[in-house]
This record gives C-alpha cells, sequence and structure tokens, in this order.
C-alpha cells in the first residue's frame, strides 16, 4: 500500500516539475520575444518595402577660372568689370530624387538604392561704357573749326552656362540599434556602391574698347594754306569661349543612418531626429575641351595716313585624365512619421574633391560642394 502511495506522490511530483519547467520556458520565449517569435510578428506588421521622393535646393560652390583675354589687362577697372561678372555661374542648383529601401521580414538587414539628380542653369549680361564726354576741337583748316566728339569706351560680357550632377548609390545594411537611446532609436551602417557624374558647357562672348582717345595735333600745309587735326586712336577687341566638361566616378562608399524619436507615440504619429554620415573613394575619368579665339581691329594715323590692322588668335585644348575623387557628407533632418508614411525636411551637405577641371588653357582641378535644404516623402508598402 506505501509503494502504491509513493508512487502516485512520485507521478504529482513529476507532473508539478514538467509543468515548472514548462512554465519557466514560457516565461524565457516571452522575455526573449523582442528577437524572437513575438519579433517576427511585430516585423510582420511594419512596412517591408519604403518608397521615397524629394527634391533639394543646394548651393553650389565650384571655383571657376575666369576667361581673360590679354585684352583685360588694358581695360580700366569699371570696363573689365562685366566681362568679369559675366562669367559667374548660377549659385544655386535644384533637382529631385528618390529611393528605394526593402527590409526583409524578420531581418535587421537592410538593402537600399537611391538616385539625386541635379541641374542649374544661367545666362548673364553685362555691358558698362563710359560717360558721355565732351566733343574736342578736331580738325583746323583755314581757320574753320570742325569739333568731333570723343566716342565712349565700352566693355560688354555675355554668358550662358549650364551644370549638373548625378549620384547614384546601392547599399546593404545593417541595424545595430542605438540601445542607450530606447527601443524606438535606429541606427543603420551600411556599404555599397557610389557613382557620381558632373558634366557643364558654358559659352562667353566678350566685347570691349578698352580705349578711345585722340593723338597729338599734326599740321599739313604753310602759311593761311594748311590745316591741323588731332586724330582718333582705339582698339576694338572680341573674344568667344566655349567649354565642355565632364566627370565619371565609381566606387566604394559606406554610410551611418540613425533616427531619434523625439515625441509620439510608436504605434501612431512620432516626431523623429535623424542624422547621418557618408563617405566614398571614387575612381574615374575627367575630361575638359576649351576653344578661344581673340580677334582685334585697331585704328590710329601716321600723320594724315589713316592706318588699320586686323588680328586674330584661336587655341583649342582637349584634356584627359584618370582621377581619385574622395566624397564626404552628411545631413540632419526633422521627420513627421505615421505606420505607413514619413515626412522629413532637413539640411544635406556633400563635398567632391578634385572633382572636375575647370582649367581653359591648363589644368585646373575644383571641388564640387553642394550643400542645402531637401525635403522628402516616403510611403510604406507590404507589412
Amino acid at each position: 500500500m506505501s509503494e502504491l502511495i509513493n508512487t502516485r506522490s512520485r507521478n504529482v511530483n513529476f507532473r508539478r516539475q514538467l509543468l515548472t519547467n514548462a512554465s519557466l520556458l514560457a516565461l524565457v520565449g516571452v522575455a526573449c520575444a523582442p528577437t524572437g517569435a513575438l519579433a517576427s510578428s511585430a516585423d510582420e506588421d511594419r512596412p517591408t518595402v519604403w518608397i521615397q521622393l524629394g527634391g533639394q535646393l543646394e548651393r553650389v560652390d565650384t571655383p571657376q577660372s575666369v576667361f581673360a583675354p590679354a585684352f583685360l589687362g588694358l581695360s580700366p577697372p569699371n570696363v573689365m568689370s562685366p566681362m568679369v561678372n559675366s562669367q559667374r555661374p548660377s549659385r544655386y542648383s535644384n533637382g529631385a530624387e528618390g529611393k528605394v529601401t526593402f527590409l526583409p521580414g524578420g531581418t535587421d538587414w537592410v538593402v537600399s538604392a537611391a538616385i539625386r539628380y541635379g541641374k542649374s542653369q544661367s545666362a548673364r549680361h553685362q555691358h558698362y561704357e563710359t560717360p558721355g564726354l565732351p566733343t574736342i576741337f578736331g580738325t583746323f583748316n583755314n581757320r574753320v573749326t570742325t569739333r568731333h566728339p570723343i566716342k565712349k569706351g565700352y566693355g560688354d560680357g555675355q554668358t550662358n552656362s549650364r551644370q549638373s550632377d548625378f549620384v547614384l548609390d546601392f547599399e546593404v545594411g545593417k541595424d545595430v540599434g542605438l540601445g542607450m537611446f530606447g527601443a524606438g532609436a535606429n541606427s543603420v551602417v551600411s556599404a555599397g556602391m557610389r557613382y557620381a557624374q558632373f558634366t557643364s558647357s558654358s559659352d562667353t562672348t566678350l566685347h570691349a574698347r578698352p580705349i578711345y582717345a585722340f593723338g597729338p595735333s599734326v599740321t599739313q600745309g604753310v602759311g593761311k594754306y594748311h590745316q591741323s587735326a588731332r586724330f582718333p586712336y582705339f582698339h576694338n577687341y572680341t573674344a568667344v569661349l566655349h567649354s565642355t566638361r565632364n566627370t565619371h566616378a565609381v566606387g566604394p562608399a559606406v554610410s551611418w543612418d540613425a533616427s531619434l524619436p523625439v515625441a509620439g507615440s510608436k504605434s501612431g504619429t512620432m516626431i523623429d531626429f535623424d542624422w547621418g554620415l557618408n563617405a566614398a573613394a571614387l575612381f574615374g575619368r575627367q575630361r575638359s575641351h576649351t576653344d578661344h579665339r581673340t580677334t582685334s581691329y585697331s585704328l590710329h594715323y601716321n600723320g594724315f595716313a589713316k592706318v588699320t590692322a586686323h588680328s586674330s588668335q584661336a587655341t583649342s585644348h582637349d584634356r584627359s585624365k584618370s582621377i581619385f575623387v574622395p566624397n564626404v557628407g552628411g545631413f540632419a533632418a526633422v521627420s513627421l512619421k505615421f505606420p505607413n508614411a514619413k515626412v522629413s525636411l532637413g539640411y544635406r551637405a556633400d563635398f567632391f574633391f578634385n572633382a572636375t577641371d575647370n582649367g581653359i588653357d591648363t589644368r585646373d582641378a575644383a571641388n564640387q560642394s553642394f550643400y542645402g535644404p531637401f525635403a522628402t516623402i516616403s510611403i510604406g508598402l507590404g507589412g
């Protein structure tokens, strides 16, 4: 009888131990749910594809080589100024951007492809001429005086320029989290490839009459039958420049994008602070083609004999060079985030070093710098 009681008692204890162990396993499973089954359930509710569209207005700082024919050095500052200032390219570029991000369900991996395009165009025309000057005594012929007006010196510059930039990114990353800021924060470290292209072209035309003056008085004849005169002398100049430049480069890239919730509910509307850094090492080819022509017409007098001269000089250059372009950038933004949508406003900067050849007769490597505000809207699909 005691053996039967002992057997039943052992069976009861075994069942209790079994239930206790099962309960402990269930508690452990709940505790580990964010990286286990419950996480998978939560991941199923989040979008697996994000489509982002936006636009940007960026300041473009690219040093430009000034087309300066020799006659600019003969021009007074007021005459030279319009010929130089008209060559200034547009300071702002506007464009569009797009990005597709894929988040495989149940993982922390992130796959993205992004494109950014910007362009600018400017047409500048500046003109200056010397103020109206009084007439001077000119020809004296048998005591008959003829007045000659002094013509005006002038400087005129006209430039049409166009430029565009194109950046394509493909990256694979992993969300490593920002544990110190709470569960809602995320931090994605990515690596991939970046392709960058920069193109520009410009047409410049300069006209100048830097000096218009009269020479010393000369006399012809004797006695009362003579004539005296002061004759003008001047140079007219015209210079034309056409240039096209382009750079294509590709290479490995890394980035870090992070987001920190600052207000709202995780299950509803939230306000996030987003930021990121990026770097790339790009290898490619830089090309430049320039051709320019300068013509001049001069007039002066040798005694009473009129002397004119014409000259023309043309030059053309084609350059191509393999280059290395370091690239660094970053952004900061504030986002209004919904479960399946996101609107962001921010500021971004991107710097490409030695990216273009802006020289005319010789190579002149220049940086491409872009910085300014941007706005995007994102839509989440799937989940």
